[in-house]
């Protein structure tokens, strides 16, 4: 990679870039629509990971590295989406992300967070146990025929 990956807030002016992202990261991802929607959601916030560059989705460095969305009602908040793009995983970042989004929930008031995550998708799972969440809950079939995973951590 070629910088330090900086974390910085993402907003509606973002939704193209946040959209193209989850389109490298996901097999049904999110369209502008959906990321503007969100981010508009009353207690939504989220970070784009940047290594350096310009904000323009790549598969290689210089560029965003990866993004995160969640979303605070009260005193309980959820990770909406968060994605490492393919070159950057296995460096770090999605825990930043994930340690980032917590820290900024608790800050605003909220004790719980939940997450989701695909039931095969064991990079994921393997993230959420080291920040101690726990399954609570499985949809059935949720991505496309694979389950996801509910988890949930207490005291965030």
């Amino acid at each position: 990679m070629t910088g330090a990956i900086e974390l910085l807030p993402a907003g509606l002016v973002h939704a193209e870039l946040l959209a193209a992202m989850h389109g490298l990261c996901f097999a049904a991802p999110w369209s502008v629509g959906s990321m503007m929607e969100v981010l508009a959601m009353p207690g939504a916030e989220g970070l784009i990971a940047v290594d350096g560059g310009s904000l323009v989705p790549n598969s290689a460095a210089p560029g965003p590295a990866g993004l995160v969305l969640w979303r605070r009602v009260l005193d309980e908040a959820e990770i909406l989406t968060i994605a490492v793009l393919p070159p950057w995983r296995r460096l770090g970042i999605g825990g930043r992300m994930l340690a980032a989004a917590m820290a900024s929930a608790a800050a605003a008031g909220a004790a719980t967070m939940f997450l989701e995550a695909a039931a095969d998708n064991l990079p994921a799972l393997a993230l959420y146990g080291r920040f101690d969440f726990e399954p609570v809950g499985r949809r059935k079939g949720y991505y496309g025929g694979i389950d996801a995973v509910t988890m949930r951590r207490k005291n965030i």
